[in-house]
C-alpha cells in the first residue's frame, strides 16, 4: 500500500514538471521585438527592423516585420516561421513567403526569448535580420 502512495505521489509530481515545462516555453517569442537591424549582404544596404512574433495554435509564429529601407522607404511583411527543432534554449524556426516585386525569399532561423537572428536569401538577395527585445 506504501509503494501504491509513493508511485502515485512520483507520478504526481512528474507530470507536473513535465506540465510546467511545457507550459513555460509556450510562447516564449511572441511579442514585440522593438529593436533590429536587417541587412544585405549583395548590395550592403541595412536599415532598422521591428517585429511582433504571435503564436499559432499549432506552436508556429507569425511574424510580422516593419522596417526602413535607405532610412524613408518603410516597409512591412508578414510571414509564418514554423518551428523545426530546438537546441537547449534556442528555438530554431524555418519559413518562406513570396514578396511582390522582390521575388520568393526563404528564412531560417534561431531565437531565444531576448534575441532573434535569420538568415534570407531569395535569387538576387542574401542578408540578415537582427532584433532584440
Amino acid at each position: 500500500m506504501q509503494f501504491v502512495r509513493l508511485f502515485s505521489i512520483t507520478a504526481l509530481v512528474l507530470s507536473s514538471i513535465a506540465l510546467f515545462s511545457t507550459t513555460a516555453r509556450a510562447g516564449e517569442l511572441s511579442g514585440r521585438w522593438r529593436s533590429g537591424e536587417w541587412t544585405d549582404d549583395n548590395t550592403g544596404h541595412r536599415g532598422p527592423l521591428k517585429a511582433r512574433f504571435r503564436e499559432k495554435s499549432n506552436g508556429d509564429y507569425r511574424v510580422v516585420y516593419t522596417g526602413r529601407f535607405a532610412l524613408v522607404v518603410p516597409f512591412r511583411f508578414a510571414t509564418t516561421m514554423n518551428v523545426v527543432g530546438r537546441d537547449g534554449d534556442k528555438v530554431l524556426l524555418a519559413g518562406e513567403s513570396r514578396l511582390p516585386g522582390f521575388g520568393q525569399f526563404t528564412y531560417q532561423a534561431v531565437a531565444d526569448e531576448d534575441n532573434f537572428n535569420s538568415q534570407y536569401s531569395s535569387r538576387r538577395w542574401r542578408g540578415e535580420f537582427n532584433l532584440n527585445r
